[in-house]
């Protein structure tokens, strides 16, 4: 799995949606990659969450509203928008969307919210807003006020109220989670950081090996080149015609040096004869090669 740097945007949008998906049922598409619902009951009603995801998610939090409209600490003051969930409050790159979703319902199931229609919420008496606080803090409701009161003033009674309240606990849970999927991630690119080093050390070396057998290859082609003009059949002819010519004027040379007595006959004789014979026999090659070029181009027209 590849750390979540690695992802582009668009990469980090889709994996949100699907842990919407994969963490929650009854998950709806309202407007693709934009808007979603999520059904649940609580306590035998039918609510759902409605959220939206900006332009800029994941790198700016998502609204989630809840429906029907509820009162509960999570929830901003005349709205149905929820606001003081930890999972949204601590939102960043690395947090689960599906995860932060399921645990708002989770709350919501253990506690469920105070529907506006309700008779008590016309109750504004202090033993209302301590049932409306408790939402968070179910163990309050079985505290008097003035045990209410000993926690308000007592940080010691506090601080252990804190330790076991069950969102907290969750968090911490989530946390340690995601700290251990980093730390899993860690590992794992140091393990492969020695395998990617010698892949890289191969291809490195794999690169200048192609590059000395192209700069052979390049050299025996010049070779190549060269033989193959050298053996051509068509130059082969015209140096036959060239040596045949040369043949006869060293053999005239010969002739006009005995002509004018600088050469005795017996070696006339011979030098004569041998540039004669020798001119004679290139000029036969040179037009047997002659006939044979033209039968093949013949042949291959």
């Amino acid at each position: 799995m590849l750390p979540r740097s690695y992802y582009n945007e668009q990469d980090l949008r889709k994996r949100q949606i699907d842990t919407l998906k994969i963490f929650n049922d009854h998950v709806i598409e309202i407007d693709e990659n934009s808007e979603y619902s999520v059904e649940f009951t609580a306590d035998g009603k039918n609510m759902s969450l409605n959220v939206v995801l900006s332009p800029e998610f994941p790198n700016e939090n998502p609204s989630i509203y809840v429906n029907p409209a509820v009162l509960h600490p999570w929830i901003a003051e005349n709205s149905n928008q929820i606001v003081g969930a930890p999972g949204l409050v601590n939102y960043s790159l690395h947090s689960d969307l599906g995860r932060v979703v399921q645990a708002i319902i989770r709350e919501f199931q253990r506690s469920l919210p105070k529907l506006p229609n309700d008779d008590k919420c016309n109750d504004t008496s202090p033993q209302s807003q301590v049932s409306v606080q408790s939402l968070m803090f179910p163990e309050l409701e079985e505290f008097n006020i003035d045990e209410l009161q000993e926690i308000l003033e007592n940080p010691d009674l506090q601080d252990k109220l804190l330790e076991n309240n069950p969102q907290l606990i969750q968090l911490e849970l989530e946390t340690e989670e995601i700290m251990n999927s980093i730390e899993h991630i860690a590992q794992d690119n140091i393990a492969k950081q020695q395998s990617l080093d010698d892949l890289k050390t191969e291809v490195i070396d794999r690169i200048s090996t192609i590059v000395q057998m192209k700069m052979n290859c390049e050299e025996l082609h010049r070779k190549y080149q060269k033989l193959a003009d050298m053996y051509d059949p068509h130059r082969i002819r015209d140096c036959l015609k060239v040596a045949a010519l040369q043949a006869d004027e060293d053999a005239e040379n010969i002739a006009e040096d005995f002509i004018l007595g600088k050469m005795p006959v017996e070696t006339f004789i011979t030098k004569f004869s041998e540039k004669r014979v020798l001119g004679q026999a290139r000029r036969t090659r040179e037009e047997r090669l002659a006939h044979q070029l033209a039968q093949l181009d013949k042949a291959t027209t």
